[in-house]
């Protein structure tokens, strides 16, 4: 048996990445309707933040995050170090 023998089918790699495409577009609105129902109660920002970030590490503790996860996390972390900067934040 090849490497190729395992690799799925083309039109199986289209069905996964529909199903991810679906997955992660629910759980953005899941998300989204969770930090709006923390605005509308008055939690401030900062702390509602830190409750994702909290909740993110809740998700990824005792798993090796993908490659493309930590990825997005540094860019995100440097964007946070801009926005940061150009507001006189240190």
């Amino acid at each position: 048996m090849s490497d190729r023998d395992l690799e799925p089918e083309p039109q199986a790699n289209q069905i996964i990445e529909d199903v991810n495409a679906s997955d992660l577009a629910r759980a953005r609105a899941a998300v989204a309707e969770g930090v709006e129902k923390a605005q509308r109660d008055w939690i401030p920002h900062h702390l509602i933040v830190s409750a994702l970030a909290l909740e993110l590490q809740t998700c990824v503790s005792g798993h090796e995050p993908s490659s493309e996860v930590a990825g997005y996390l540094r860019k995100l972390a440097d964007l946070i170090s801009d926005e940061a900067s150009s507001a006189g934040y240190h």
